[in-house]
């Protein structure tokens, strides 16, 4: 076999020292495209942990003296953050819980301790400091302090570093959106980028649990939608009737109900277990017996065509003043 013309061996390696480099780029841009919905994903899941946390330690605190959970609920949720922190990335993890699950874990870098002490510092004590200073500021009034003083220009100024970086925050998110390098403005100005602890894992999401919740969430809305428009006493008078037609069950009456005198309620004697409850206000139903007014009167706005006669279990329609001659 001959050997290759040197003009077609110099040609085909200018082509491969000019692709490779455009291969390379193109390949790490897709991966970290990958890999952005597991870094959100993590967020989420280390929020989630923080707010599972806390339940206990505000149970515990409550017992010590009610409302201290919510008076340091803030000192609290900084706390286990720092704690969650420390053991996971401050101990050479490289990856919080959340993030090692995603399989994520921050590259390593030059000055990679020192970048991931600052970002502990800046992300869980930098927002509650400057929550706690904000608290302190409008509770002492600066808000209303004269417009030329300082403490008005101080909170001006407190008030618009707050805007930029609410804006800066959107700008990031959406930087993140696009190159799905940096979550957070504290990690792109320390460099600290997360990239896959195993490449060779592929992460693979799983919708069947998200669509279980989302069928049950859909549910239970769709229950506490319809619960308020349903009457339970109608619904149970009208599944004891319709059971009872079905099975051509004879009409059950409570005996005790049956043998009281005629100047006692029913409704009342079946609420208070009273039989000296006297009927105030008589009416009287199609059926020939008598009921307080309020009494037989709220029965059958709450059962509606379903109501019926304690004493006989005849249907009840209407009712008309009882007037003794």
């Amino acid at each position: 076999m001959s050997a290759p013309d040197p003009q077609w061996a110099n040609a085909w390696s200018s082509t491969v020292s000019r692709t490779e480099p455009r291969l390379t780029h193109t390949h790490a841009t897709v991966v970290s495209r990958n890999v952005r919905v597991s870094k959100l994903d993590a967020e989420l899941l280390d929020g989630e942990l923080t707010q599972m946390l806390r339940e206990p330690v505000s149970n515990a605190l409550s017992l010590v003296r009610p409302g201290l959970a919510e008076t340091y609920r803030l000192e609290i949720d900084t706390v286990i953050r720092a704690v969650l922190f420390w053991l996971s990335v401050g101990s050479h993890r490289r990856a919080t819980y959340a993030q090692g699950l995603q399989n994520l874990q921050y590259a390593r870098t030059s000055g990679f301790a020192r970048r991931v002490h600052l970002f502990g510092i800046l992300s869980i004590g930098g927002p509650y400091a400057w929550a706690r200073m904000v608290g302190s500021m409008s509770l002492a009034g600066w808000a209303d302090a004269p417009h030329t003083s300082i403490r008005a220009l101080v909170w001006r100024l407190v008030q618009r570093i707050e805007r930029i970086t609410k804006v800066a925050a959107l700008l990031n998110f959406a930087a993140f959106l696009a190159l799905g390098q940096y979550p957070s403005i504290v990690e792109r100005i320390l460099g600290l980028r997360l990239v896959h602890a195993r490449p060779q894992i592929l992460h693979s999401v799983s919708f069947e649990f998200l669509n279980r919740q989302l069928v049950w969430h859909a549910f239970t809305e769709f229950v506490m939608f319809a619960m308020p428009l349903v009457n339970p006493m109608k619904a149970r008078a009208w599944i004891v009737r319709n059971v009872r037609s079905v099975l051509r069950l004879p009409i059950s009456v409570d005996q005790s109900v049956k043998e009281l005198p005629e100047d006692v309620c029913a409704v009342c004697f079946v609420e208070a277990r009273k039989d000296d409850t006297h009927v105030v206000n008589p009416y009287v139903t199609g059926c020939g017996h008598i009921y307080c007014y309020v009494c037989i009167s709220m029965r059958m706005m709450a059962e509606a065509d379903e109501c019926s006669c304690l004493r006989c279990g005849a249907k009840v329609d209407k009712i008309r003043q009882y007037l003794q001659l």
